[in-house]
């Protein structure tokens, strides 16, 4: 397995967790811009200590396997389940943010203008 791998099963373990880049760069010490060259497999280095942090914010943990160890059909199948799973949770993801724009869209149509209403004075004061 190598570091872009490593990247995009932290960017699969981060979305099931409902995580936002930013919370897991709080809970690991890894700058945000870290973690998305991470998960993007763009960047070139990331020491062990960081890597653990950021495994370990998402919920996941490292395990050394012998080279050349083949997937076993229980590997295949909850690869498949985790990939159902994070499509129906992208799926849900952007259906909430179409629903909130929608929802900020009316909210600015239905509130009235403030600077157009007379300011009212607040009661006691003088």
């Amino acid at each position: 397995m190598n570091l872009a791998e490593l990247g995009a099963e932290l960017k699969r373990a981060r979305i099931r967790a409902n995580k936002t880049q930013q919370e897991v760069a709080d809970q690991s010490g890894v700058p945000r811009a870290r973690v998305s060259l991470f998960e993007t497999g763009a960047l070139p280095e990331l020491g062990f200590v960081k890597l653990l942090s950021l495994f370990e914010a998402v919920g996941l943990e490292l395990l050394a396997r012998p080279l050349g160890r083949r997937r076993t059909l229980d590997d295949v199948l909850a690869e498949a389940d985790e990939e159902q799973a994070l499509s129906s949770l992208m799926r849900t993801r952007v259906r909430h943010a179409r629903n909130h724009s929608a929802h900020v869209e009316e909210a600015d149509r239905l509130t009235p203008d403030r600077e157009a209403s007379p300011s009212r004075s607040r009661k006691g004061s003088t």
